[in-house]
């Protein structure tokens, strides 16, 4: 791999976060990302970086995860270690930035493990994390991003071809261009094309749409969002008002609907690799009645959203909307990519889950426990499923009845 790219998008990724000198960093990922994260703290250091921390989730650590789910006693399966968690009430206390490498080495290892006991570890360590990703992710408390990184696994799944290096050259050829480091100026493109997402955000702000309806081939799904809405995409800001970009890439613009007001059936146009659970759902869908999932299905991994809707009380009802333009370069690759960070922007989708509270005026730092009133859900979980495509049209109602048609086959007309 040319080592000059891999630093290229070690600086992009940086960029993202807007590391500021001084700044400590805390780089999440499995150990096959380590030789990226070294470059990576290379760079950061080189840009006055006060220290650099590489650690992982448990479930970014899948072989002592699987050994755990497999061979722990019963009794254990619940517990969450203080010692994985508390350091993240340090990492926002400092103002660290962060980083997270969402790519797994092997994309099927934690497949064939048991769901029951599989699901209890992810609830445990849901419930351990949620007090500091709300800080994370709801309150920007700092500036956060998940990124990308092929592995000989991931690339063999995305490209059909054998694992090894040069399945992981063949994908970096079609990332480069997703990725924008065939730009002259990476970090600058990246910067113009969030400056364009949100202008985009805006003006579907400006519409004070009451819902958007979904139509298309096994998809009618009315989705009222709460008054006072906002839409967000592009670059957002920490509490301390430093611009950041969440994702690398991105290509949506979203906003949280109205938890008790989805209705009728979505089905999913893209393949969804679980991470939580571990397996795939494909040729899925699910039914709404008063923003509640009351039925659901899958061609193949049924059992996958099975647990997921079952992961609390908030699991099944909807936490996000994102609309995404057909021009991506993401679905122009022709490409699924069996990772959600790509795969929700190559097409329009919905998440189930947690809500964001800065998608909603005046929800912005209010307790958790204040949410539901306000109309949004609150859960341990956050999972897209994508629901668009060339096929697909999107219409807004305003509050004054109007109808404003949104997006035809795929492409935006607002």
């Amino acid at each position: 791999m040319d080592p000059n790219l891999l630093r290229s998008y070690a600086n992009v990724l940086l960029s993202a976060v807007n590391l500021q000198r001084g700044q400590c960093v805390l780089v999440r990922g499995e150990p096959v990302h380590l030789p990226f994260i070294g470059i990576l703290a290379e760079e950061a250091y080189v840009r006055g970086a006060r220290y650099v921390r590489y650690d992982t989730a448990e479930s970014e650590n899948p072989r002592l995860y699987k050994a755990r789910v497999e061979r722990s006693l019963e009794e254990y399966l619940d517990y969450a270690p203080r010692a994985l968690y508390d350091p993240y009430g340090s990492i926002l206390d400092e103002d660290w930035a962060m980083i997270v490498l969402h790519a797994p080495e092997d994309p099927d290892f934690l497949a064939a493990l048991d769901p029951d006991r599989n699901a209890r570890c992810v609830r445990s360590a849901a419930r351990a994390m949620q007090p500091h990703r709300r800080r994370i992710v709801s309150g920007n408390e700092i500036a956060w991003l998940v990124a990308f990184l092929p592995t000989e696994g991931m690339a063999s799944r995305i490209l059909g071809l054998p694992p090894g290096p040069e399945a992981v050259e063949e994908l970096w050829r079609i990332l480069v261009p997703i990725l924008r480091l065939d730009r002259p100026d990476p970090a600058a493109a990246w910067g113009e094309h969030c400056r364009d997402l949100a202008a985009r955000a805006e003006r579907l702000t400006a519409l004070g749409l009451e819902s958007l309806r979904f139509r298309g081939p096994g998809t009618d799904l009315t989705v009222g969002l709460p008054e006072g809405a906002i839409w967000l995409g592009g670059p957002e800001r920490t509490a301390k008002g430093r611009l950041f970009f969440p994702n690398i890439p991105t290509e949506e613009v979203f906003t949280s609907p109205h938890l008790r007001r989805a209705e009728g059936r979505a089905a999913f146009t893209r393949p969804v690799l679980v991470p939580s659970v571990g397996k795939t759902v494909e040729g899925g869908w699910i039914e709404f009645r008063d923003g509640r999932a009351v039925g659901w299905g899958a061609g193949s991994g049924k059992e996958v959203l099975d647990t997921l809707l079952s992961m609390d009380e908030g699991a099944r009802s909807l936490g996000e909307v994102a609309l995404v333009d057909g021009s991506s370069p993401i679905f122009a690759s022709g490409k699924t990519f069996h990772n959600i960070l790509f795969d929700e922007n190559a097409a329009c989708h919905i998440a189930l889950g947690s809500a964001f509270p800065g998608c909603l005026r005046g929800a912005e730092g209010r307790p958790e426990e204040d949410l539901p009133g306000l109309g949004l859900n609150v859960s341990m979980v956050h999972t897209d499923f994508m629901i668009g495509g060339p096929e697909v049209d999107v219409t807004g109602t305003g509050r004054d009845g109007r109808e404003i048609r949104v997006m035809t086959g795929g492409r935006f007309e607002v």
